[in-house]
């Protein structure tokens, strides 16, 4: 299953970041690595099996100590 994730992705990548690099777009670019590197990274966990802990509390926290609630 592994091996299909990084297909899907090296071919998603290819299709995606040729164009922003010939464009010359280095701002674009950047962030769409972080991110697309973060889901792979995530794709690739879970296909293995780990367990990835939900984000839900922390964004909690987060919107409570911004709001003062």
């Amino acid at each position: 299953m592994y091996i299909l994730i990084i297909l899907g992705y090296l071919i998603i990548g290819a299709i995606e970041i040729i164009p922003l690099y010939r464009k010359k777009q280095k701002k674009e670019l950047t962030v769409y690595c972080i991110f697309f590197l973060a889901a792979f990274i995530i794709s690739l966990l879970l296909s293995l099996g780990v367990k990835i802990p939900s984000p839900a509390k922390p964004i909690e926290a987060i919107v409570k100590a911004v709001l003062g609630k």
